[in-house]
Formats: C-alpha cells, structure tokens, sequence
C-alpha cells in the first residue's frame, strides 16, 4: 500500500483510537445488521427500535471473554416495555466492535417477562 500523507501510517496500523461517537456512528452505518439478528432471534420479531442513546463502553467483569465491551438496549415491535441488550467484546474502549461478534445478553422481554 501507498501512503499518501505522513499520518496514513497511524490510520493503517493499531495506532488508531476511535471515540465513543465514532463507535455510534459505526454501530449506525451497520444498523440492518443488528436488526437482522435480533430479528432472527425470535420469528415473532418485525421491527426493532435501538435506544442510541444507550450506547455504553465497559471495562472489567463482564459475561464475554474480552474485558472490555460496548453494548446498547433496544425495545422490539413498538411494544412499549419491550427490551433487550445487544453487546460485542472490544480489544479496548477506543476500538470498533467487530459486527459479526455480536450476542444478546438480555433475551427479549416486555416489562421483564420473557418474549416467547
């Protein structure tokens, strides 16, 4: 690869350190994805509603095996009360979540009951 400007190097390489609304912008570009997936979890499922502002970066004990994670809620169908947590493992909180990595960790639910 050509490197075009002094910082290509930093932008190739390990070296880049996204933010917290890069990542949101990230997990948006790739919302079909997610709605996919939640979709597939439950045939019932025809829409999905994705709380943005709930996009949260952790580090330490968490469910996964990476110890750092971001994860956002959701709600499904328009049903008020509905939720569910999607999360992925981060390699650190200034990464992007590799799409295809994705779990639920909270199983879809209306106001704590599970959605069956």
């Amino acid at each position: 690869m050509k490197l075009g400007t002094p910082l290509d190097h930093f932008l190739t390489h390990a070296y880049t350190r996204v933010t917290k609304e890069e990542q949101i912008a990230y997990l948006k570009k790739n919302e079909q994805k997610m709605t996919d997936y939640v979709k597939k979890q439950n045939q019932k499922v025809t829409s999905v509603q994705w709380d943005w502002e709930s996009v949260e970066v952790q580090s330490g004990g968490g469910p996964i095996k990476s110890e750092t994670w971001i994860g956002i809620e959701g709600g499904f169908n328009e049903i008020e009360g509905s939720n569910f947590d999607l999360q992925w493992p981060l390699k650190n909180e200034k990464s992007y979540p590799k799409i295809s990595d994705m779990f639920i960790v909270q199983p879809l639910r209306i106001g704590g009951t599970l959605y069956e």
